[in-house]
C-alpha cells in the first residue's frame, strides 16, 4: 500500500525515475456522464467550468470550485458551488471571504473540517500573472452565512506559492507553473502540477509540510515545500508522444490514488483526458479510463462507501459529472467514453 510517510522523505525511491504507464487493461461496461441539474437562478448568473470538487460532510453537499466566474459585470467572483448527492445544485454558491477568485482549480479537505483551495497560479491567456491567480487559501466553513445552507466559507490564511524557495534559495516551485491538483494527509498538503513536464513527460507533484500553520501565518518557510515525486501519464501507443499533466489527485482510503490527467496547454493534444490509478510507491500508473473531447479536472470520494464523483469542465456548458466506484476505477480500463 502507498503509505503517506513515504512523502516525508521527498519519495527517495523515485528521485532517480519516473514511473511509466501501463498498458495492461482489461474492458469493462461503460458509465455515462451526467448533466448536472443547474438551476435557471444560477445559469443566469454565470457560466460554469468546474474544476475541484470534495465532499463537505457538515453541509451534506460537495463543494465544487469553477474558473473565472463571472457575476453579471463582476469577474473572478469569490464563490464555491455546492451539489447535492443527486448531482443537484443549489442556486446561491457560498461566498469566500476574500475580494476575487481568478481561476480556482483545485479544493482539498483539509485538517478538522477545513479546506484548501488553490489557484492556478499560471499566467492568463493574456499573458499576466495577478496576484488574484497566485492564491492558496486556507478556508473554514462557519455558520453564520445568508445562503440557504447557513454557512459561509472563511479565510484562515493565504500564501502565493510562487514566493516558495528551497533550502537552497531558488524557487521551490518550476516556472511555467499550472497548479490543478491538491490532496492534504498527514499534515501534508501534495500539489500536482498539470504543467510544466518534465523533460521525460512526466508530471511533478510536490510536498508541503505542515501547510495549515504557513499558510496561516502568511509565509512558506524555505525548504517547506519539496519534490515529492514524478508521475509520468503517457499514452504508450501514441505517436507523437502524449503525455498529461495531473488535473486532480485523490489519495483512497486503502492506499493509492486515482489521477485525473489532461494535456497542458500547448503540449500535443491528447483528445480528452483520462482517469488513472496509482495504486503504490513502486507501481506504474495504470490507465483506467480515457474521455473522448472532455475534461475530467475534479475528482472525489462520495459519502456512500466505494463511491467516487468526477466533474468535467465543458466550458461553459452544461457541467457534467460521473458517478462511479473505486473499484472500477482501480482494476480494470473501461470503453473510451465521449460526448
Amino acid at each position: 500500500m502507498l503509505q503517506w510517510t513515504l512523502f516525508a522523505l521527498g519519495f527517495a525511491a523515485c528521485a532517480t525515475g519516473a514511473a511509466v504507464v501501463s498498458s495492461r487493461a482489461t474492458p469493462v461496461g461503460e458509465t455515462a456522464t451526467e448533466p448536472l441539474k443547474v438551476p435557471e437562478a444560477l445559469s443566469r448568473r454565470t457560466a460554469l467550468e468546474l474544476s475541484g470538487l470534495v465532499w463537505a460532510p457538515r453541509i451534506r453537499r460537495y463543494l465544487a470550485v469553477s474558473d473565472d466566474v463571472t457575476d453579471g459585470g463582476r469577474k473572478h467572483a469569490p464563490w464555491i458551488f455546492t451539489i447535492d448527492e443527486q448531482g443537484r445544485m443549489d442556486a446561491d454558491p457560498l461566498t469566500v471571504g476574500t475580494a476575487d477568485l481568478n481561476d480556482p482549480e483545485a479544493i482539498c479537505a483539509g485538517p478538522d473540517g477545513t479546506f484548501f483551495v488553490a489557484t492556478s497560479h499560471s499566467v492568463s491567456k493574456h499573458g499576466k500573472l495577478e496576484p488574484a491567480r497566485r492564491r492558496l487559501l486556507h478556508l473554514g466553513l462557519t455558520g453564520n452565512g445568508q445562503s440557504p445552507l447557513g454557512a459561509t466559507l472563511a479565510v484562515l490564511g493565504e500564501v502565493d506559492l510562487t514566493t516558495a524557495k528551497s533550502e537552497a534559495g531558488g524557487p521551490a516551485l518550476p516556472a511555467g507553473l499550472d497548479v490543478e491538483a491538491l490532496a492534504f494527509s498527514a499534515d501534508a498538503l501534495l500539489i500536482g502540477l498539470k504543467a510544466p513536464l518534465t523533460e521525460d513527460g512526466s508530471a511533478q507533484i510536490f510536498r508541503f509540510a505542515d501547510p495549515a500553520a504557513h499558510v496561516r501565518a502568511a509565509t512558506i518557510p524555505p525548504g517547506a515545500i519539496r519534490p515529492a515525486t514524478n508521475v509520468r501519464l503517457c499514452f504508450p501507443d501514441a505517436s507523437p508522444r502524449v503525455c498529461q499533466g495531473i488535473a486532480d489527485l485523490l489519495p483512497l482510503p486503502e492506499g493509492g490514488f486515482l489521477l485525473l490527467g489532461n494535456a497542458p496547454k500547448g503540449s500535443t493534444p491528447d483528445g480528452g483526458g483520462a482517469l488513472w490509478h496509482w495504486p503504490a510507491e513502486n507501481a506504474t500508473p495504470i490507465l483506467v479510463r480515457r474521455f473522448a473531447g472532455l475534461k475530467p479536472e475534479g475528482i472525489a470520494l462520495a459519502p456512500g462507501p466505494g463511491e467516487v464523483r468526477i466533474v468535467f469542465d465543458t466550458d461553459g456548458h452544461t457541467p457534467l459529472w460521473l458517478r462511479t466506484s473505486v473499484a472500477a476505477s482501480t482494476s480494470k480500463q473501461e470503453k473510451h467514453l465521449g460526448r
